[in-house]
């Protein structure tokens, strides 16, 4: 059996969309994945010239980011924004604080925030768990 994560994109306190994944959720996975993804991410309002790594606006990133993770039938699925309650064990939130993407990780099981930093400190944490 995997385990399960949601990944909520959360621009200005709502929730845009939520990402179910069935397996590999854990922090060294998905966490890892994600984190990589969006380690030098920009999230700009307006764009021009080199547009990688660039988002305009969570609503950009949010596409950008299904497209990254989507890859064939099974797996990644798009559910309502705010979706819980899929056996996940692990959730996720991606917003901006003070225009820096941030990535906040849930224990549902144990009920707890485990982490809640920018994606090259999460990608530390799991290094040094490692």
């Amino acid at each position: 059996m995997g385990t399960r994560s949601l990944t909520h994109i959360i621009e200005d306190n709502k929730t845009l969309t939520t990402m179910y994944r069935q397996y590999d959720g854990y922090l060294s996975g998905h966490g890892n994945d994600l984190a990589e993804f969006l380690k030098d991410f920009k999230v700009v309002n307006g764009y021009s010239g080199d547009t990688t790594k660039l988002a305009n606006g969570m609503g950009c990133l949010t596409a950008q980011l299904i497209a990254h993770f989507k890859q064939g039938c099974g797996n990644i699925y798009i559910h309502p924004p705010n979706t819980e309650d899929c056996w996940e064990q692990y959730t996720y939130f991606v917003y901006l604080k003070e225009d820096k993407l941030q990535i906040k990780v849930k224990d549902t099981y144990e009920k707890k925030i485990i982490f809640d930093g920018s994606p090259t400190e999460l990608l530390t944490k799991i290094e040094k768990n490692a």
